[in-house]
């Protein structure tokens, strides 16, 4: 008897709480094993789902063990040491190891099948056994009729009416007929279109002479090493296609299909020449290079001032590294960096250059990923997730301004970017670089610790004089009844700059034309009814919308609290500066660059691709503006409320004020002029705006880590926050409790110094309510992750395994920001 075989496997469904393996065995007629990291079709609750193949240990009861459906992909989408970073990350940031598949897979993976048949007898038996049927003649007619449509290839089941489909279900026991299922087309693949290709052991005098137009294509094709696309053939030569199905029925030509690639860049890769390093550059390359020849995991932070000339230090470790053999991913942390990322690496390394970021169409990302999975390119950019590119010899990760938030995830699975990369380099002992003006406190803290080796380059490049920085007082202007968004000061700079045909950025954090609306009369502010925040007032279109849902709504023209004609419009956004901007200089081109602005697919490339040009005379955006644009006629950077953030109940606050006012500030004067800053602030004595005007770096870094160390934030201890959300008020407040209690309870058991874990809570979050779930939470603060790794995974499948109704709960690793 043949021995049973079986597999241990991952059910990829979201719903399913549990991250836990389920055992499969194998079909007795399957003469293979499906590998691990092979997905695979299994049947689970009555319904048939993706699973991911684990392991082949066998199972402790054989009993009752359904066998496997079907092998999804012809050869395995995770490989060994990707399994084994899925169990690491899974660890690292309290997920499941379903939650991270997609991050490995390539776009358009479908577990979707229809149901098939096949003929598995001889006609004749199939006709017999009809026949032998005690069935009314006009069904026996109809089966009949159905089965001459079953070939021995599998094919879509047809749709059939009850009486018949019981029928054909005898044919089905009676083993004539098999079912079973098949994946669907996904719904994205390689893009194909017709072609022909000369067939080079036929001559054409063997096959009685062409035509003259026969002959112009087979002088076309013969000239052409592989298939050409038939619309290309036709251009070329001027014939019609029935020239062609002519030649390809006399066995001259052959018709076959060529696959395209969806080239997700808009402009030709230029070569430039290659700058000299100067000696701060070199000194920081020679580190790296070192590194790289070691071929031992290395870390390094490159921390550069604006305009200093980190880029090239990256590009020529690229070189570097492919001098070693070695593949290297470039990560930017906003979209709107890359098209300006992409032109200066794709100059140096061409059509070895892969993208991977959410602004590419599916088939564009489908492409690039096989790409790079099949070895065709070696340097990839991207944005956060293309961390997980599946370069099959890694040896450098470059992760570019290193402080911004957006290498966090914010969704499960919740992973950093950053520990990813230094994970990664440590399994391939590659070399890490993080890059940034403004490093993060963790960095800064991790260079303290020895965990990495800073480079500095202390100068722009070329001895280019940093900006000058000039505070404007809002309170004066207040006192001086000078009430426009706009002062004097930055008003004459802007038309300074114009004069000289000069580009201006303005740096505004907020989007939307005002930020409330308020009733004068019985001071009701219109808000979300799915969020505890204000609606925001858009121009264009003219709606109220909520930045954390998306509800839409008309403005009113009544207060609906009190029916108030008096409404007003409090705060300015992006769209009313641009008003206000338009207004003041009428001459000027004014450009927005902004979530409302960038939402379609290649609008950050047209307006970087504009910027370049000098077709636009400012521009003014929220955050996007302030990161990595490197343009030397930008002369004047003006920030509207540099003081907005610092008031947000965050521990980051000051942190993220400081980063970005020095990285706005370092868009101004990257050429030959000189470069100004004007900052517009309520609060010119904190201490992070005193920093940037007075370029007291360390100054600041050491006044807050002196914070962040007597508060026991990080990077002294880990914060691990539990967020509990639901739809009823009350259900959510009693989860939060007692799944904190449970905490506690665990803490105590465990005798740890107080100093060690601190579970701090549960309390209504800042903002309680988002998507109409109300939201508590729990922060932890402990010095050692393991604790948490210890406690956290086993109280969560407790409460999971009870089955909770609507009140869900996530696990946050230090988190970027706690409202």
């Amino acid at each position: 008897m043949k021995t049973r075989r079986f597999i241990q496997v991952i059910v990829n469904l979201a719903e399913l709480p549990e991250d836990r393996l389920f055992d499969y065995g194998i079909p007795d007629d399957w003469p293979f094993v499906p590998a691990p990291g092979s997905r695979v079709l299994v049947p689970f609750a009555g319904r048939r789902a993706e699973a991911i193949v684990w392991d082949h240990r066998p199972p402790t009861y054989q009993e009752e063990i359904k066998d496997v459906l079907m092998v999804l992909d012809d050869t395995p989408l995770l490989n060994p040491a990707q399994m084994d970073l899925i169990e690491w990350l899974a660890r690292r940031f309290f997920c499941r190891r379903q939650d991270l598949f997609r991050l490995f897979f390539p776009p358009g993976v479908s577990a979707k099948t229809e149901k098939c048949w096949r003929l598995v007898g001889e006609p004749a038996e199939v006709e017999a056994f009809i026949n032998q049927l005690l069935l009314p003649e006009e069904l026996r007619r109809k089966l009949r009729q159905l089965c001459r449509k079953v070939t021995a290839e599998y094919t879509p089941l047809p749709p059939m009416e009850p009486e018949l489909k019981a029928s054909f279900l005898t044919l089905v026991n009676g083993g004539l007929i098999k079912i079973s299922w098949r994946p669907q087309k996904p719904a994205v693949g390689f893009k194909t279109v017709q072609a022909y290709v000369l067939n080079r052991k036929t001559r054409p005098e063997e096959a009685g002479g062409l035509s003259p137009k026969q002959q112009k294509v087979w002088a076309f094709l013969a000239n052409r090493p592989g298939p050409v696309a038939t619309r290309e053939i036709l251009a070329a030569t001027g014939v019609t296609a029935s020239v062609l199905a002519t030649l390809s029925r006399r066995v001259l030509i052959t018709k076959t299909t060529l696959v395209l690639d969806r080239n997700p860049f808009y402009q030709p890769a230029v070569p430039r020449p290659v700058p000299v390093l100067n000696a701060e550059q070199e000194k920081a390359f020679a580190q790296i290079r070192e590194a790289l020849r070691r071929k031992q995991a290395g870390y390094f932070l490159l921390h550069g001032v604006t305009g200093s000339g980190k880029t090239e230090v990256y590009l020529q470790a690229i070189a570097e590294a492919l001098r070693h053999g070695k593949e290297t991913i470039l990560l930017v942390p906003e979209i709107s960096l890359t098209p300006q990322t992409v032109e200066r690496v794709r100059s140096r390394f061409g059509e070895a250059v892969a993208v991977l970021h959410s602004s590419l169409s599916d088939g564009e990302r489908f492409d690039q990923w096989w790409k790079i999975k099949n070895g065709e390119v070696k340097v990839v950019v991207g944005a956060r997730s293309a961390i997980f590119a599946p370069l099959p010899n890694l040896g450098l990760v470059i992760i570019d301004e290193e402080h911004e938030f957006t290498y966090k995830q914010e969704e499960v699975p919740r992973y950093q970017a950053k520990e990813v990369a230094k994970e990664i380099c440590r399994r391939v002992g590659g070399v890490l670089v993080l890059g940034s003006a403004t490093p993060s406190l963790e960095s800064m803290y991790g260079v303290e610790q020895g965990e990495l080796v800073k480079l500095t380059l202390s100068q722009r490049i070329e001895g280019r004089a940093m900006p000058e920085i000039r505070l404007v007082d809002l309170r004066q202007e207040f006192k001086a009844k000078r009430f426009n968004v706009l002062t004097p000061v930055l008003k004459e700079e802007i038309a300074a700059r114009l004069d000289r045909r000069e580009q201006v950025i303005i740096l505004l954090n907020r989007r939307g034309f005002a930020t409330f609306i308020l009733c004068r009369e019985c001071g009701h502010v219109l808000k979300c009814p799915s969020c505890d925040v204000t609606l925001t007032y858009h121009r264009q279109p003219e709606v109220l919308c909520c930045h954390y849902c998306n509800y839409q709504t008309l403005p009113p023209n009544l207060c609906p609290h009190c029916q108030s004609p008096y409404l007003r419009y409090f705060g300015h956004g992006t769209q009313r500066l641009e008003e206000e901007i338009t207004a003041a200089f009428p001459q000027a081109r004014v450009a927005r660059m902004d979530l409302d602005t960038t939402g379609r697919k290649g609008s950050h490339e047209r307006i970087y691709r504009q910027l370049v040009r000098q077709e636009i005379d400012i521009l003014l955006g929220t955050q996007m503006v302030a990161k990595g644009l490197d343009l030397p006629n930008v002369t004047l950077v003006g920030i509207i409320a540099a003081d907005s953030g610092l008031n947000l109940p965050d521990f980051r606050a000051a942190e993220r004020t400081y980063q970005i006012l020095t990285q706005a500030a370092g868009r101004a004067g990257r050429g030959d002029k000189a470069g100004l800053v004007v900052i517009q602030t309520y609060n010119p004595e904190h201490y992070s705006i005193k920093a940037v005007a007075a370029g007291e770096e360390d100054r600041f870094y050491r006044q807050e880590l002196l914070f962040r160390e007597a508060a026991v934030y990080p990077p002294f201890t880990h914060l691990i926050r539990l967020v509990f959300s639901g739809p009823e008020q009350q259900g959510v407040m009693a989860v939060a409790q007692r799944l904190t209690a449970l905490l506690q309870k665990a803490v105590h058991k465990l005798a740890l110094p107080s100093t060690m874990v601190e579970v701090i809570g549960p309390q209504p979050a800042i903002i309680e309510k988002i998507k109409n779930q109300y939201r508590w939470h729990t922060l932890i603060k402990t010095k050692e992750l393991a604790v948490a790794q210890r406690l956290l995974p086993g109280l969560m499948q407790a409460y999971y395994r009870s089955r909770p109704k609507e009140v869900r709960v996530i696990i946050d690793e230090n988190p970027y920001s706690v409202l």
